[in-house]
């Protein structure tokens, strides 16, 4: 089963489990990522990806040095911070309204270059020590839609409105070197990474005037998904004062309680506890 398993290895609240610098990554290392990165267009790119495929080999060197030149700074320069959002509708058929609408960040190359080999380190520091929030099935290899529907009876199903666009920057922050022990540079980098952050809108035939963004995580990046999870994590901490457990698949939480069918005390009980844990949510 691919359930997740609960776990007594709490959170390194202690800073007993830190990260604080990044490993920096060979040519070689580089080369993987190009290669295994999507080949799609950005409107900021300074040249097209078949061309970046093509003179790989020449660009390489260069590649490797601005990865690792902002890793080991903690610097993520301000030119590779502006996005291009095209909105797109979140189910096929809807009408273009606002609500119905999910702004994608179109980014350059090089700054999703630099996300990924971020997200990989990130991500291995997670899975190492156990910091993933155990009930948290999206982003995780082995884990799936799926995975959050093994266990249901009562449910209540939360969808966080706006998620990712209102991730207060302070909180994330705290909550990275508190609760995932991100400190030092790695921490430094992130701050670099979501400060001065500047978008166009673009659709149909017209764009925007550029415009910064203070708070959120960009959608269409690389490390939006992990850092949205790490920055939700302490929901499940309030979920477990009133309930058993509880499922998410990124944004999308499940609320969830079981009890034996016909057991009127029961299904009262579960419910008044349900009220009561939406009502802390």
């Amino acid at each position: 089963s691919c359930a997740p398993v609960p776990s007594d290895r709490c959170v390194p609240s202690d800073g007993s489990v830190t990260l604080e610098s990044f490993r920096l990554l060979s040519e070689e290392e580089v080369r993987a990522l190009v290669i295994a990165s999507p080949k799609k267009y950005c409107d900021l790119d300074p040249m097209p990806m078949p061309l970046v495929i093509d003179c790989l080999e020449l660009l390489l060197p260069i590649s490797t040095h601005l990865v690792n030149s902002s890793l080991i700074n903690g610097y993520f320069p301000t030119d590779w911070k502006e996005a291009l959002v095209k909105p797109l509708l979140k189910k096929p058929g809807l009408v273009a309204l606002f609500n119905h609408l999910r702004p994608i960040s179109n980014l350059q190359f090089i700054s999703k270059l630099v996300e990924r080999a971020v997200y990989d380190q990130i991500y291995d520091h997670l899975m190492l020590h156990d910091l993933f929030p155990e009930y948290q099935s999206a982003y995780r290899q082995g884990y799936s839609t799926e995975t959050a529907l093994l266990k249901v009876t009562l449910l209540v199903l939360l969808d966080l409105s706006a998620a990712f666009d209102t991730v207060d920057h302070s909180i994330l922050f705290h909550r990275l070197e508190t609760s995932f022990g991100i400190t030092g540079t790695v921490r430094k980098w992130f701050e670099s990474y979501l400060s001065g952050r500047c978008q166009r809108i673009a659709f149909k035939d017209g764009i925007s005037d550029i415009f910064p963004l203070t708070c959120g995580v960009p959608q269409g990046s690389c490390l939006g998904p992990l850092l949205f999870t790490m920055y939700a994590s302490k929901l499940f901490d309030v979920i477990k004062e009133h309930l058993p457990t509880a499922h998410a698949y990124a944004d999308d939480t499940q609320l969830y309680l079981s009890f034996k069918p016909g057991n009127g005390a029961s299904e009262e009980e579960s419910i008044a506890a349900m009220e009561t844990c939406i009502k802390a949510v």
